[in-house]
């Protein structure tokens, strides 16, 4: 499998030669440079392990193109050297990521850390373009495997913070990071947190994945890892756990539903936090899930079973200024856009369960959608004028719910 990868990524060594015959100070390197033609545009085997070509400059060198003149082919050997005199960071990219390769290859833990620094250092400031001499298919599994290093605490610390920045510089790398098992290892480390920076990292790498691999991850049990301690980290951590949740919950089909169901409790008690990024982005999480099962009343009932109605009813409420939210403690101020898909998620719970609407009557829901209606959002308004100071599509949302909590119209 090996040879197959690398010789793919085989880079043509000519210009190179011929810049290093360009720039010979003797009077006769041009006519020698011309007579070892052949023997300088041989491609090195040991170039095919790191870099990416389609051959197109090998090809321009073997072919006579109608028998050029010994001239023109001069010419066109000139310019391929001032080309590299021009950008020399292709050739030093080149022979750089080569000794980080061999570096992450050796058995030296020693090395192997030198290597894994210096490529760290070297994706942090990389971008696709700059980076292109760089295969996935060569790193990732090479990194992928020293996140296994479990003797070495540092190496798969470093191994999680390379593929962290390669996602950034080379954003197709995801790809393959999901493909060669990196995804299982990086829940292994939240799930059981032995090295409280690694786990951060970890966590910080699913959270670059979450955004196109969400399914992935919640099949190796990604929504549970990423929430189950997350009261251990630091407020900024906890927000980055959360936030990767929320993602996870985007477009989950139905069948799929089994795949965060033991994470339902966490998220339902991640409701009353009191940081507002955190509430909001739980708040995010059970919106997408209430739309991914909205005609499933079994999956809905399912998401409500951990008092998320009372604890969503507790939110709506913090609508009405100069009011705390029910049962009189301390409220966290929402963004209007929160409050508003807050009240399409109610609407969505009573349209897909006719059970759930009626456990909002039972907790009178009416009551504080008449406050809502009657007071302004800045309190200084009273009656159903006051309302009109909402945002437009709030006001829409507030008028749907009440509309899915009102009974239907019998047949005539």
């Amino acid at each position: 499998m090996s040879e197959r990868v690398d010789s793919s990524l085989a880079q043509p060594t000519a210009k190179s030669a011929s810049a290093q015959a360009s720039s010979s100070p003797a009077a006769g390197a041009t006519s020698s440079a011309r007579d070892n033609q052949p023997e300088t545009r041989r491609r090195q085997p040991e170039d095919d392990d790191v870099m990416e070509t389609d051959g197109s400059a090998a090809r321009v060198s073997g072919q006579s193109w109608g028998g050029p003149s010994s001239a023109l082919q001069g010419l066109l050997r000139k310019l391929g050297a001032g080309l590299d005199d021009f950008i020399p960071s292709v050739t030093n990219s080149n022979s750089r990521l080569k000794a980080i390769l061999a570096g992450l290859k050796a058995e030296d833990d020693g090395l192997q850390l030198a290597s894994l620094s210096e490529l760290c250092e070297l994706l942090s400031i990389g971008t696709e373009d700059s980076m292109s001499a760089l295969s996935v298919d060569v790193f990732v599994p090479l990194l992928v495997q020293l996140l296994r290093r479990e003797h070495n605490a540092d190496i798969m610390l470093l191994a999680s913070r390379a593929l962290c920045h390669m996602v950034d510089a080379i954003p197709s790398s995801s790809a393959a990071i999901v493909h060669y098992d990196g995804v299982p290892l990086f829940c292994e480390r939240l799930l059981s947190i032995e090295y409280i920076d690694l786990a951060e990292q970890a966590l910080q790498a699913l959270e670059k994945l979450s955004h196109e691999h969400a399914l992935s991850i919640l099949r190796a049990g990604g929504m549970l890892a990423v929430l189950q301690y997350v009261d251990f980290f630091a407020m900024g951590v906890q927000r980055l756990a959360v936030s990767t949740a929320a993602n996870l919950c985007r477009g989950l089909p139905v069948e799929c539903a089994h795949l965060v169901t033991d994470a339902v409790p966490l998220l339902s008690g991640l409701l009353n936090h009191q940081d507002q990024k955190v509430l909001e982005n739980v708040c995010l999480g059970f919106s997408r899930l209430v739309e991914d099962f909205a005609r499933s009343p079994q999956q809905l009932d399912m998401l409500a079973a951990y008092s998320l109605l009372p604890n969503l009813l507790r939110l709506v409420s913090g609508m009405i200024s100069g009011s705390n939210s029910l049962g009189g403690e301390s409220r966290v101020t929402l963004s209007d856009a929160t409050y508003t898909m807050l009240l399409r998620t109610l609407a969505t719970l009573c349209r897909g369960s006719p059970a759930l609407c009626k456990q909002l009557l039972e907790l009178d829901i009416s009551s504080t959608l008449h406050a809502i209606l009657v007071v302004s959002s800045d309190g200084s308004a009273q009656g159903i004028g006051g309302s009109m100071s909402r945002p437009h599509d709030q006001l829409f949302q507030l008028f749907s719910l009440a509309n899915e909590l009102l009974p239907p119209v019998p047949s005539p």
